[in-house]
């Protein structure tokens, strides 16, 4: 006899829980599963109850915030409900959050989509990535920390090697928030006053970089972005790095619209150093490797990221299908049918509308505070 037959229902069903189902990454993680969903029963989870992609879900749950202490209750409630044979974190904090819950929970730890936690937390902070590729030999581009003993005559290094632009980012951020771009010695003066940043230099940059404000603010001002470069990877449960992509994307405000596959040996081989070191630490899934091309024609690294990415639904029509294998790895057998080869060379993203009703936003379930 069942003493909970719901409970049985929801296990059997290969339940997948997507956190931060709202953002760009649930929206491709959700394109890309489009089609083939009938042996899934897709969660989404998100704080905003308005997220369009909640509505694309099998069943909808309005969460607190990451940052909210009622959060991790909240996430263990819902693991404990569903059963899912995979936790799929759809943002960054997601991702070092769960990843933490993983070492100690057993119920996550069977069904995260990550690994370590210290892993989790380089992965998170470019000053702690910076350290891990030191210690592993690898081409991360050089790093100086803002607010710290010696910052300034390495920053002066930096200058002399590599000149101006310069480029700060806050060292734990995402989604390239509070980036700045630095074209002089007084830019770069005021960024080394920002705590918690990391001073890198900006390669491959485009000529003529310059914000001109004599006639006023531009409404809107961009830095074009044609030419940066990454891999992909699958790292198995097991620990063995399995399937890698090349390729190169443009860039506008910040959204990936245009990729191509790239197969440069060199940009492999950087990429590949990377994954087997990550996963020499613990990590596991999707890992993703940014790079730009030096003055000298190497590669150097600029991000790393140990999740599903932007370009995922667009990478599945290039034949990288890295959703189903990571869900049929993550179950031990196959639950979704994963892509024959596919023989695309580029890949166009447009928008597209999502029309919300009222009587769907009702059938939202929203849990007690």
């Amino acid at each position: 006899m069942v003493s909970d037959p719901s409970k049985l229902m929801k296990s059997d069903r290969n339940a997948v829980l997507v956190t931060g189902v709202g953002t760009l990454v649930g929206k491709v993680v959700l394109d890309a599963l489009e089609g083939r969903r009938d042996g899934l029963h897709l969660v989404g989870c998100n704080a905003d109850v308005e997220a369009p992609n909640l509505f694309r879900c099998d069943e909808a749950v309005v969460v607190p915030s990451t940052d909210d202490p009622r959060w991790r209750d909240v996430m263990i409630s819902l693991v404990r409900e569903y059963h899912p044979v995979a936790v799929i974190p759809g943002r960054d904090p997601d991702v070092e959050a769960l990843a933490e819950m993983a070492e100690s929970i057993p119920e996550f730890r069977r069904c995260f989509v990550g690994g370590a936690s210290a892993m989790a937390r380089i992965i998170g902070n470019k000053a702690l990535t910076a350290a891990f590729s030191r210690r592993h030999g690898l081409p991360y581009v050089e790093s100086v920390c803002s607010c710290e003993a010696g910052t300034e005559a390495a920053v002066a290094g930096l200058v002399a090697r590599h000149g101006f632009p310069l480029i700060a980012k806050p060292g734990a951020g995402s989604g390239s928030l509070g980036v700045r771009v630095l074209t002089g010695p007084e830019h770069l003066e005021a960024a080394l006053r920002l705590p918690g940043y990391v001073i890198q230099p900006f390669l491959d940059a485009p000529e003529g970089l310059r914000l001109s404000l004599e006639a006023g603010l531009p409404l809107f001002w961009e830095i074009p972005e044609t030419r940066l470069h990454g891999l992909q990877f699958v790292i198995r449960r097991d620990g063995t790095v399995g399937p890698s992509m090349g390729f190169r994307v443009t860039m506008v405000r910040g959204r990936l619209e245009d990729m191509r596959r790239c197969d440069e040996a060199g940009l492999r081989d950087a990429g590949q150093a990377f994954a087997e070191a990550a996963a020499a630490e613990g990590w596991r899934g999707p890992f993703n490797v940014q790079a730009k091309r030096a003055r000298d024609g190497g590669w150097q690294v600029i991000e790393l990221n140990g999740r599903f990415s932007g370009g995922t639904s667009s990478r599945r029509h290039f034949g990288f299908d890295e959703v189903a294998w990571v869900l049929n790895d993550w179950a031990g057998r196959e639950i979704i049918p994963a892509d024959e080869p596919r023989s695309a060379s580029r890949v166009l993203r447009y928008l597209s509308d999502f029309p919300l009703h009222e009587e769907a936003m009702k059938n939202v379930r929203v849990l007690p505070s």
